[in-house]
């Protein structure tokens, strides 16, 4: 019997691989299966290069082993820490320190584009990065846009890439109120009494008021009436959440250092927060402190607070004699890279020369701020014109004055998107979007700043179309704002973009890449 098994088997398996007809006699022959042939020469198929940023976008939300370690022992040790330490947080600094996780960057999409073709113009941001691993301290990002980037699209993405790499936490500045959009990661809520006073939009205060970062203040407004029940002090509050959209490594609850900026000069401003953390070992904690008041208006304060948290929910209150001024409040780590997401609605990003240029610069200075990224252009496309020149003078006055708020303060230029509307039965792209995008080009260039061709990063004429009619979506019905997902592929071609001239730049300067 077991000779006939053998038997059976080896026939079996003559017939799989045998050629079509095996004869076993003069008339008598068996047709078995014949597998297909294959061409090992044959090209291989092309990938298709959004599905291909999609799934490396999906693969980089777990940053590896050892960070999620880090990040689980930070966890744990924070409800240990005493936040009001001080000294004791600064003793420690050295060991929350992130060293630069080497990361190798192979073709990217669209490199950056620099004037003259000297890619020199990003260098002090380069070094400020290099510099984080033997120089501990915080550097920030500023990321304007119009409304391309609200709700921290495409922010959170490259915040996400680059505190991976270089240390850092939290969503960085964030405004008292933030009605139009919501973050993926934080939501908010705030009373009712604040009032916004903004450089842009179609309801712009005057020029030349002390707008900060956010290009706007904000003032809780004073109370409605006198009583035996209530005092005369104006009162506000802000309401900050984890929105639970994202994983565990997740840095935009994590906080180490907080601050508000703010001018009080006509009495003293007192806030209390109150923060419920997540975590083992987690317990809600409540701190209040009396801020400093200002000898005049038009002064810059920030308080800094070292607060240690990865938190659930945090309620901060702010009460005043006579009413203040804010800002907006950070939430940062104490070292690594801060990146604020600064969205301009309706903004053509043409608004920064009406701002007062010796506040702004205070808050360049004191809070460190290395790169602006501005990114507009979809508020200009769908008014056509024969020329741009007008665009290019008024964009060219605009990165001027940014440039002169300090001597190393490095831009980034992010052209128009692609943007489609409805001709006949089909959607084709603006045809003046080559001209807009070329208009900010010469702009960057003629002052010294970089350029990133997001336009030709996403495949340039009729790309949008293709974004929105992709399986899945990348952009939205109006075939002009990108979808979470589009703008995490484009969050990460921007950052793939800007570390390809990172590691250029080490290069230059003799370092040793991985």
């Amino acid at each position: 019997m077991l000779l006939l098994f053998y038997v059976g088997c080896l026939t079996l398996v003559i017939m799989v691989l045998s050629p079509v007809e095996i004869p076993l006699g003069e008339q008598l022959a068996i047709k078995v299966f014949e597998l297909p042939t294959f061409d090992s020469t044959a090209k291989e198929k092309e990938l298709n290069n959004m599905a291909e940023y999609l799934k490396k976008a999906a693969e980089l939300d777990s940053i590896g082993k050892a960070q999620e370690k880090r990040l689980a022992a930070i966890e744990d040790s924070l409800s240990r820490l005493n936040a009001e330490a001080l000294a004791q947080a600064t003793a420690n600094k050295e060991m929350q320190t992130q060293k630069e996780r080497q990361e190798k960057i192979g073709e990217i999409k669209q490199a950056i584009e620099y004037p003259d073709s000297t890619n020199y113009v990003l260098d002090p941001f380069f070094k400020s990065l290099q510099d984080l691993s033997k120089n501990p301290n915080l550097i920030r990002v500023v990321h304007y846009g119009d409304s391309q980037v609200e709700g921290d699209r495409i922010t959170e993405y490259l915040r996400s890439r680059l505190q991976s790499r270089f240390g850092g936490c939290g969503v960085g500045i964030v405004p008292m109120v933030e009605k139009q959009a919501f973050r993926n990661t934080l939501a908010s809520d705030e009373s009712d009494n604040w009032n916004k006073f903004a450089v842009y939009g179609v309801n712009a205060s005057k020029a030349g008021r002390p707008y900060g970062l956010l290009g706007a203040y904000y003032r809780f407004a004073a109370p409605l009436e006198k009583d035996s029940t209530s005092d005369a002090h104006y009162k506000a509050w802000l309401r900050l959440k984890d929105a639970g959209n994202g994983g565990k490594t997740d840095r935009s609850t994590q906080i180490e250092n907080f601050k508000i900026l703010y001018n009080s000069s006509k009495s003293e401003l007192a806030t209390t927060i109150k923060i419920e953390s997540q975590g083992k070992n987690s317990k809600d904690t409540t701190f209040k402190y009396k801020l400093e008041q200002q000898e005049a208006k038009g002064e810059l304060a920030v308080f800094e607070q070292v607060i240690e948290s990865k938190f659930k929910k945090m309620h901060i209150a702010f009460d005043s004699e006579s009413g203040s001024e804010i800002y907006g409040m950070a939430l940062d780590c104490n070292t690594g890279i801060a990146i604020d997401n600064v969205a301009l609605r309706g903004s053509a990003g043409i608004e920064f020369t009406k701002m007062n240029k010796d506040f702004l610069r205070q808050h360049i200075k004191q809070l460190n701020v290395k790169l602006l990224i501005l990114q507009f252009g979809v508020n200009v496309v769908p008014s056509p014109a024969k020329d741009y020149g007008f665009y290019e003078r008024l964009l060219t006055k605009q990165l001027r004055f940014l440039k002169s708020l300090a001597p190393d303060l490095c831009i980034l230029v992010v052209g128009v998107s692609d943007m489609a509307h409805k001709s006949g039965t089909q959607y084709v792209s603006y045809s003046n979007i080559p001209k807009i995008r070329e208009a900010q080009r010469k702009a960057a260039f003629k002052t010294g700043c970089a350029f990133w061709d997001l336009y030709e990063a996403m495949g340039g004429e009729g790309a949008m179309r293709s974004w929105v009619q992709s399986k899945p979506s990348l952009a939205g019905k109006d075939y002009t704002h990108f979808n979470a997902r589009g703008a995490r592929v484009v969050g990460e071609m921007l950052y793939e973009a800007l570390m390809k001239s990172y590691d250029e730049y080490k290069l230059r300067e003799g370092s040793v890449l991985p």
